[in-house]
């Protein structure tokens, strides 16, 4: 598949305010945010209750940080990758309210028969954003802003800036 180079689909500007940015074939952004500390805490909740834990490819996450603190990623105002001149920096800009879709396994297409409305229901208990009109969120949407055609590698060191 391909996207036609002519046509744009331009980002929500509710979220991105003054910067222009497009995305392709990802629901609304180009970037989706995880934190691993975000899905170990998820985990953590399902299996307290008898439910499998889930494993990341069900959020369907671009990027991965190691290092934060369960939820930390919902604070963060940018990403910076890579060396100076080379760098690529990425604005987090909204919680990514999350559908069924990482309640179904991607291998067999179907839900757990015991758990089908997992993890949303998990999640209801404590992940209700108002920032979206009350959807649950796991992970951030977020935008390059500078870097564009720079590259990200697995293991690459990040610093992150606090939103204020």
């Amino acid at each position: 598949m391909r996207f036609d180079p002519q046509a744009r689909r331009i980002c929500s500007p509710r979220w991105t305010g003054d910067l222009m940015a497009t995305t392709q074939f990802s629901d609304g952004f180009p970037i989706l945010v995880v934190g691993e500390a975000s899905l170990q805490d998820l985990n953590r909740r399902l299996q307290k209750k008898g439910a499998p834990a889930l494993p990341m490819d069900r959020f369907r996450p671009n990027l991965v940080l190691s290092g934060l603190e369960a939820y930390e990623e919902d604070y963060l105002d940018t990403l910076s990758f890579g060396p100076a001149g080379r760098e690529v920096v990425l604005r987090l800009v909204k919680p990514c309210a999350r559908c069924p879709v990482p309640g179904i396994d991607q291998q067999t297409g179907l839900r757990d028969a015991d758990w089908p409305d997992e993890p949303l229901d998990t999640m209801a208990v404590y992940r209700a954003n108002e920032r979206v009109g009350g959807g649950l969120t796991f992970g951030q949407n977020a935008i390059v802003v500078q870097g564009w055609g720079n590259l990200l590698a697995v293991g690459q060191d990040v610093a992150g800036e606090l939103a204020f």
